[in-house]
């Protein structure tokens, strides 16, 4: 038996939430708390509830009831779905990775634009990249995967 998934649109809402929620929070204690002590803890805190209730418990987890497991538990379909999965993701990772090396590269040949400087400046930019890169997949399978039949019997039932 399968594990009932949510519906298309609310595993939409919970990868749109995963995806906005870091950068908006950052904003937030970067323009709030940027000079205060607390404000590592409080990014740490932040991080910790994003990658918690978001990234393991709503997106993760639809992700591997989708089709993110061995490959001998998977069938032909769920084994193309994940595979194409980690192929997008491999794909936004490369481009975000090698924008950001070309963003630094001539902020700081040319002095036009910010460059992280700073630990805290850095420690946004790790986790961010943390999360998204560890997510990608579980995200792809989540928006992609249409409603299941059973699943939406069950719904209505």
């Amino acid at each position: 038996m399968s594990i009932p998934i949510p519906p298309q649109s609310v595993r939409r809402r919970n990868v749109l939430l995963l995806l906005l929620s870091y950068p908006i929070v950052c904003a937030i204690l970067w323009t709030t708390m940027r000079d205060h002590t607390f404000f590592a803890l409080t990014h740490l805190v932040a991080t910790v509830l994003i990658l918690w209730l978001l990234a393991i418990e709503r997106v993760g987890r639809i992700g591997k009831a989708i089709a993110d497991d061995i490959d001998s538990r998977l069938d032909e379909r769920q084994l193309a779905l994940r595979n194409a999965a980690y192929l997008d993701a491999y794909r936004i990772a490369s481009g975000i990775v090698l924008l950001g090396v070309i963003w630094i590269a001539l902020g700081i040949d040319l002095g036009l634009w910010w460059v992280p400087s700073t630990y805290d400046e850095w420690n946004l930019i790790f986790w961010g990249l943390f999360i998204y890169l560890t997510t990608l997949p579980s995200a792809f399978l989540a928006w992609r995967e249409p409603d299941r039949l059973d699943d939406l019997e069950l719904q209505h039932a």
